[in-house]
């Protein structure tokens, strides 16, 4: 049995872990932020939101599933599992799906026991020959508009907790504004390209009308002077 002081300096010794851990948590949400904050390119934004999210959550993998509007359904769009073509192309259904549940309800999901879960989507796990034992999902919000989920699978040690879920949802904010900002400049950006090429077909229209209407008046000139030669005084 330890002595009253070795359990003390136990008990110092797991705070200091668990506040380096904390602090080692923060670090890697700052630096995702800044990471965030300097490109709006969607592809390296999605890979540097789930590869810091697996880090920090010490999960297996991390995805986020961004909704189709002409769909109506959930795909994936980012992965840090082997196989992200696979997954890029298997619609996942807002029914019948734990991130469909997360979708359609504005809500955090967390489940340690994934096998026996109703809403399991087997699908997935069966395509890519995976096996899912545990799931942390939470939504990711424009306001008050959900555009998809963030999701972590299998914890490496011990189970999925509050604190994943503060964490993640965190992430998912940054992520969430970060994708809609990349969003609004790709729209802009079709706007300007848009507004270029219409700028081309003036410029372009104005240079042939120019020069057809050039044409009949050089020939009018010309009958113009023609008569002017043969005309009489009066």
């Amino acid at each position: 049995m330890d002595s009253p002081s070795t359990a003390h300096t136990k008990q110092l010794v797991e705070q200091v872990i668990a506040l380096k851990k904390t602090l080692g948590q923060f670090a890697r949400l700052v630096e995702i932020s800044l990471t965030l904050n300097s490109t709006l390119d969607q592809e390296v934004l999605l890979q540097s939101i789930i590869e810091t999210a697996t880090d920090v959550l010490e999960c297996e993998a991390v995805s986020i599933l961004l909704y189709d509007e002409e769909r109506k359904e959930l795909r994936f769009v980012a992965s840090t599992d082997k196989q992200p073509e696979q997954l890029a192309v298997i619609p996942v259904p807002v029914n019948e799906s734990i991130a469909g549940t997360i979708f359609t309800t504005n809500a955090p999901q967390v489940i340690n026991r994934l096998e026996d879960h109703p809403n399991h989507y087997k699908y997935i796990s069966e395509q890519l020959q995976i096996e899912n034992q545990s799931l942390i999902g939470v939504p990711m919000r424009i306001r008050d508009e959900v555009i998809g989920v963030i999701e972590g699978i299998n914890k490496q040690q011990g189970d999925f907790t509050q604190e994943d879920v503060d964490i993640l949802s965190v992430i998912a904010s940054q992520a969430a504004v970060s994708i809609n900002n990349a969003r609004m400049l790709k729209s802009l950006q079709a706007a300007y390209d848009e507004l270029s090429q219409i700028d081309q077909m003036k410029t372009a229209f104005i240079s042939i009308a120019s020069h057809e209407l050039r044409t009949p008046l050089f020939h009018i000139l010309g009958y113009a002077e023609l008569l002017e030669q043969d005309a009489d005084a009066k």
